[in-house]
């Protein structure tokens, strides 16, 4: 069976792993993300191809933030990695790596993955929710990945928080519920110096029982709840799943649960939407690595 290297181009660190068709992963790690340059970053993915080209690499699939034409490989914008904008990757790689090579923004890629093999297997209208520095997010149309006239569609961080003020970055859902701002919470209700804990250390300390790790985790969840709440009035979609590394915890999501069913209460019967399931994505830190081998698979070597 052919082999695949999948890349996870985040803003830290480059994930990557080979795996098949079936998404058995043979071999994966990670690499720090060079900030040096456009040719830096270039000549890191080629030293990972030559890792692998003598195991059968039949293509190279990447996941990547920013505004990207999947079709093609260009990147209009690319979040952090601010050398890759207005470049067409795609060309700059066949001139160096003798495969196919395909790319697809993060969040669109987790959505794919979940669609392919996860939560969203048989769903036909649903919406993808990513917790990280900001809120990445996708949508689901008719069983398919919605991309946008721009390729923008599901760029959830952006979305105000404030509709009777103007459009401020301090104001917006990435401001409000990043896991940067979960955490900042309970390092306050503590009494912690900022950036000493992280998420691991509240999650343990709410899974032990400890009441102020519990009140930073119901906070976020009623900002994550009423954002939920109006992307429904617009998009009326089944479900929700919910990705990034905190979704992985129970509690996170059974306390979502409960909060958007309590706060949906007083209007159950009057609003025009029905609330929709709330799911964790079923794939942790592969999902964007599955995303992008999916798109090469079933989107663009079709």
């Amino acid at each position: 069976m052919a082999n695949y290297l999948t890349i996870d181009v985040g803003g830290t660190n480059i994930k990557y792993a080979l795996m098949d068709e079936n998404i058995e992963i043979f071999e994966k790690g990670e690499i720090p993300t060079p900030y040096e340059g456009l040719e830096v970053f270039i000549d890191t993915i080629c030293d990972l191809y030559k890792k692998f080209e003598d195991r059968d690499v039949q293509a190279l699939a990447m996941s990547a933030p920013g505004k990207i034409d999947s079709s093609n490989g260009y990147f209009f914008t690319s979040g952090a990695l601010k050398y890759i904008s207005g470049v067409n990757l795609a060309g700059r790689l066949a001139e160096r790596i003798p495969v196919p090579f395909a790319v697809e923004n993060d969040a669109k890629a987790a959505a794919l993955a979940e669609l392919w093999k996860g939560s969203m297997q048989g769903v036909k209208n649903g919406t993808v929710v990513v917790l990280g520095t900001g809120i990445g997010g996708a949508v689901i149309i008719d069983g398919k990945l919605y991309r946008g006239t721009t390729f923008a569609a599901g760029e959830y961080s952006n979305i105000s928080t404030r509709l009777d003020l103007p459009y401020s970055k301090e104001r917006n859902w990435a401001t409000l519920n990043g896991v940067g701002r979960l955490v900042e919470a309970y390092e306050k209700k503590i009494g912690a110096e900022e950036g000493t804990l992280n998420g691991r250390d509240l999650f343990n300390a709410a899974n032990e029982g400890q009441p102020e790790a519990i009140e930073a985790i119901e906070h976020y969840c009623e900002g994550l709840a009423t954002a939920i709440i109006s992307l429904q009035t617009i998009l009326d979609v089944e479900r929700v799943s919910i990705g990034g590394g905190i979704s992985k915890q129970p509690i996170l999501i059974d306390t979502l649960r409960r909060v958007i069913t309590e706060m949906n209460a007083p209007f159950e019967g009057s609003a025009p939407y029905t609330l929709p399931d709330i799911e964790p994505c079923t794939f942790g830190n592969d999902a964007n690595m599955i995303g992008a081998l999916y798109h090469y698979l079933h989107e663009l070597k079709k």
